[in-house]
C-alpha cells in the first residue's frame, strides 16, 4: 500500500521511552551473542568483517520498501536495525566510540542541518533547504579539515547514484549543469558521436557509452528524478511482463 506523507503529532517523551525499550531490547541480545558463551560466529566478527552484510541489508530493504509490500518491509529494516547496532556494539567494545556518541552526533547533525525547524532560518522551497544543507555540510566539513568536494563521494557507490551526487555538487557550482536546454544539447551531441562510432562496434570506445550515460542521469537530475530509480522501475516492469511471457519450467518425469 502506498503511504504519503502527512505531518505527525509530536510523541510524548514518556511514550517514546517506552517504545525504545525494544531497541534497548536488541541490544540486550547483542550482548548475549557477543558475550560468553554466546554465539562463536558473532563472537569473532569485526567492524571490516560484517561491512559488507550492512551493505546488503541496507539494499535488501530498499528493494523491500520499493516493491511496496509493507510486511517484507518491516522485516528487511528490522534486519538492518539490528545489523546498524551491531556494528555499533563492535564498536563500543572496542572503546572506539559508544552508542550515546554517535545518537549524539546525529542528533547534533540534523539540528544544524536544519536551520529553517530549529533555528531562525525562513526558506521557500525544498531547493533552498538542499542548498543550505550543502552549505553547511561544507562548512562542517571545512571546520574539521575534511573533504568537501567532489573527491569526498564514496568511490564505492553505485555509478548511478555516484553520478547523480557528483552532477549535483557540479550543479551547486556551475549553473550551467543545471541548464536543461544546454544539458539535453550535450545528450543529443553524445548520442550522435556514439551512434556514429557504433557503426563499427570495435571502433566504440567505453568513454562514449560512459558520457552518454552521465549526461542521462543528469538530465533525470534536472526533471527531478534519480536515474538510479528510474531505471529500477523500468527493470522491474521488463522482468513482470517477460515473466509472464516465459513458459512454465518443465517439471522432471520421475523414474519409473
Amino acid at each position: 500500500m502506498p503511504m504519503h506523507p502527512t505531518a505527525p503529532s509530536r510523541t510524548p517523551r514518556e511514550d517514546l521511552a517506552e517504545r525504545f525499550l525494544h531497541v534497548a531490547r536488541i541490544w540486550e541480545i547483542i550482548d548475549q551473542l557477543r558475550g560468553d558463551p554466546g554465539c562463536p560466529w558473532d563472537r569473532k566478527q569485526t567492524p571490516q568483517s560484517v561491512q559488507t552484510y550492512l551493505v546488503e541489508e541496507a539494499h535488501e530493504a530498499a528493494a523491500a520498501i520499493v516493491s511496496g509490500q509493507s510486511d517484507e518491509a518491516m522485516d528487511e529494516l528490522g534486519d538492518l536495525l539490528f545489523m546498524t547496532l551491531f556494528v555499533m556494539h563492535l564498536y563500543e567494545e572496542a572503546e572506539v566510540f559508544s552508542l550515546e556518541e554517535v545518537c549524539s552526533r546525529i542528533t547534533s547533525k540534523m539540528i544544524r542541518r536544519h536551520p529553517h525547524v530549529f533555528g531562525d532560518t525562513v526558506v521557500e522551497s525544498s531547493r533552498e533547504v538542499r542548498d543550505n544543507w550543502e552549505k553547511i555540510k561544507a562548512a562542517e566539513a571545512s571546520s574539521e579539515g575534511k573533504e568537501s568536494g567532489l573527491t569526498s563521494i564514496p568511490a564505492t557507490l553505485p555509478a548511478l547514484m555516484r553520478a547523480y551526487r557528483v552532477m549535483s555538487r557540479l550543479a551547486s557550482r556551475q549553473p550551467a549543469w543545471d541548464d536543461p536546454s544546454l544539458q539535453r544539447g550535450e545528450a543529443s551531441k553524445r548520442f550522435l558521436l556514439l551512434e556514429a562510432a557504433t557503426m563499427e562496434a570495435s571502433k566504440a570506445p567505453p568513454e562514449l557509452f560512459g558520457e552518454l550515460l552521465l549526461s542521462v542521469v543528469n538530465l533525470a537530475r534536472i526533471a527531478g528524478f534519480r536515474a538510479e530509480d528510474c531505471l529500477q522501475q523500468v527493470l522491474n516492469a521488463l522482468l513482470a511482463v517477460s515473466s509472464k511471457a516465459e513458459p512454465p519450467p518443465t517439471q522432471p518425469v520421475a523414474p519409473a
